[in-house]
């Protein structure tokens, strides 16, 4: 069997493993977890934005200038 062919089985192999895990997850999760799943992950999201009105970050404090260092001069 040649490098293409191998790959080609190798590919193949990992749709069916790919597929076969999408159908167990839909057929094997209840539909109330995943409800559950998608309100806690709305949430989290709220919870993580800024309220409207304010910035999402503060502007960073200004720096001094550095000294300047020019010994050589």
């Amino acid at each position: 069997m040649n490098t293409a062919g191998r790959l080609g089985a190798y590919a193949a192999g990992l749709a069916v493993v790919f597929a076969g895990s999408f159908a167990a997850g839909g057929a094997l999760v209840p539909d109330e977890t995943v409800s559950a799943w998608i309100q806690q992950a709305e949430e989290l999201r709220m919870d993580q934005h800024p309220a409207d009105g304010q910035e999402e970050h503060p502007a960073p404090a200004e720096s001094p200038e550095p000294a300047d260092t020019d010994d050589d001069l």
